[in-house]
C-alpha cells in the first residue's frame, strides 16, 4: 500500500471506524520526526486557512484577526494540544491506561489533520450555503469528539467510551487549570 492509498484510508477510518484508524496509526509506531512534521504542518495549514477565511470573509464584530497574529496563534494551538497531550496521558494512567505520551501526540497529530479537513469543509459548506454552517459546525464537533474518545480509548486500552470520556474530560479539564495558573503566575510580574 502506497502512502496515498493508506493516508485515504486512514482518513476514511477516522470518520467511520475511529478506533481501527487508532489502531492503524499506533501500529505504525511513527518515530518522533515523523509526528512532528505532521503537528507542525497540520497547525501551520490550519492557522493560515483560518486567518485567509478571516480576512476574506470579514465580519461585523471582533474577529480573530483583531485578537492575534497567525504566529500566536499557531504557537497557542501546539502549545496547548501538547500540553493536552500530557495531561491526558497522565489521567489516562492514573485510571489504569497503557498509554505513552508519543501514542496521545501520534493519534492527537493526525486528529489535527481530520480537524484540518473537517474545518475546510465548514467553510465550503460556508461559502456556499451559509444557513446550514452552524448545524454542519454542530455535527462536526459532536463527530470529532467521538473521533477524539475513540482515539483515546483505544490508546490507553480501556475499551469503555464512557470512561475514556470521563478520563479525556479530566485530563482536558487539568490542562486547563494549569495553563491557567502559569498565566495567571506569569502577570504577577507585570
Amino acid at each position: 500500500m502506497n502512502n496515498a492509498s493508506f493516508i485515504t484510508n486512514l482518513f476514511k477510518f477516522s470518520l467511520l471506524d475511529p478506533k481501527e484508524a487508532a489502531k492503524e496509526i499506533l501500529e505504525k509506531d511513527f518515530p518522533y520526526e515523523v509526528i512532528w512534521s505532521i503537528f507542525i504542518a497540520s497547525i501551520c495549514v490550519t492557522t493560515a486557512m483560518q486567518f485567509a477565511v478571516e480576512s476574506f470573509m470579514k465580519q461585523d464584530g471582533p474577529s480573530l484577526i483583531d485578537f492575534s497574529r497567525p504566529s500566536v496563534f499557531a504557537c497557542t494551538i501546539a502549545g496547548t494540544t501538547l500540553f493536552v497531550c500530557g495531561t491526558i496521558t497522565w489521567t489516562g494512567q492514573r485510571f489504569g491506561g497503557q498509554s505513552k505520551f508519543k501514542s496521545i501526540f501520534a493519534l492527537l497529530a493526525w486528529l489535527q489533520v481530520v480537524q484540518l479537513v473537517l474545518q475546510a469543509l465548514i467553510y465550503t459548506v460556508l461559502a456556499l450555503v451559509p444557513i446550514l454552517t452552524a448545524f454542519a459546525q454542530i455535527v462536526i464537533l459532536f463527530w470529532s469528539m467521538w473521533i477524539f474518545v475513540a482515539f483515546m480509548d483505544t490508546a490507553h486500552g480501556f475499551e469503555n467510551m464512557f470512561k475514556t470520556a470521563l478520563v479525556a474530560l479530566l485530563g482536558i479539564s487539568l490542562a486547563g487549570v494549569l495553563l491557567l495558573f502559569i498565566v495567571s503566575l506569569m502577570s504577577f510580574g507585570n
